[in-house]
């Protein structure tokens, strides 16, 4: 039992929060945060034909300026596109956090949430209109036509918008996919289908060859059940959606959470597949794992595959 003890693996230590690297974005975010809005900006503008690193650094920007919307809007007035899309990323984030995460809320928080979400509009698709080929005005406003209650045929719409532009975008993916999840009015076979879409739409090494693993989440937590009942099913397909993330070596700002989901899923389901993805985490874990039972399941899949 001595032997045992002194051999037995020490935990990992792990790490939360941006699982990419962007130092000006880091030094725009501290701007921001001081109320100046010069470099958040800059960092958008030259990224406009960049849209996943323009979205990841849009939201980045909108969590950290949450609690000043109207600052931001003021700022960004008629004719900026970049700063408009900023204000309604704010708007829309500061709804969200009003509504919180339950499930169901009560009338007068869902009255403020709308009301809240609603002034996103606009800005969106003024920052739509200014930069036609742009699809993350049309990415933020997946979120905020689910949370107006939109009608299905212009949640649809929206979507047809991002598609048009980037239908590879990762956020823009992982958003239409919860607006397909029964929670939200959707329908299982229809999320289900769109996920295998997006999979096979994916180039190799592309995060949006996650959204398969994501779609089994979100099937387990709909359920109330183990997140492997539904991915043991699936596990030929998964493999392959792994395999076509790990077949590119160009990361991405949620290339993290591709490797998340993936070993996360893989984990539950005891299957040795989770390896490589383990392995490209670094220890750095996000809300996938909280799916599967947190960090503890984390150290357990790496004592048990790496």
């Amino acid at each position: 039992m001595g032997w045992l003890r002194r051999n037995r693996r020490a935990p990992r230590t792990v790490t939360r929060g941006r699982g990419w690297p962007d130092a000006v974005l880091d030094a725009a975010v501290a701007e921001a945060e001081d109320g100046r809005l010069g470099a958040a900006r800059t960092v958008l503008a030259e990224c406009r034909d960049l849209p996943e690193i323009r979205a990841f650094r849009v939201g980045e920007l909108a969590a950290a300026l949450v609690g000043f919307g109207d600052g931001v809007a003021t700022v960004a007035g008629v004719g900026d596109p970049d700063l408009l899309l900023l204000s309604g990323a704010v708007f829309s984030r500061e709804a969200w956090t009003i509504r919180g995460s339950a499930a169901v809320v009560g009338a007068t928080r869902e009255k403020v949430f709308r009301g809240h979400a609603a002034l996103a509009v606009a800005p969106l698709r003024a920052a739509a209109r200014l930069l036609p080929h742009d699809p993350v005005p049309w990415a933020e406003l997946e979120p905020v036509a689910r949370g107006l209650g939109a009608a299905r045929a212009e949640r649809d719409d929206v979507w047809a918008e991002v598609a048009r532009r980037c239908p590879t975008l990762t956020v823009a993916v992982k958003r239409r996919l919860t607006t397909l999840t029964p929670r939200w009015g959707g329908d299982e076979a229809d999320m289900l289908a769109f996920a295998r879409e997006a999979v096979a739409a994916a180039p190799e090494g592309h995060p949006a060859a996650a959204i398969l693993a994501e779609a089994q989440f979100e099937r387990a937590a709909h359920a109330e059940a183990p997140v492997a009942k539904y991915a043991r099913p699936a596990r030929a397909e998964l493999s392959t959606a792994s395999a076509k993330l790990l077949a590119g070596t160009r990361p991405m700002p949620q290339t993290a959470w591709a490797h998340n989901a993936f070993a996360a899923v893989f984990a539950a389901m005891g299957d040795a597949h989770a390896a490589p993805h383990l392995r490209a985490m670094n220890d750095h874990l996000d809300v996938a794992w909280d799916r599967v039972g947190g960090e503890p399941a984390y150290q357990r899949a790496v004592a048990k595959f790496l």
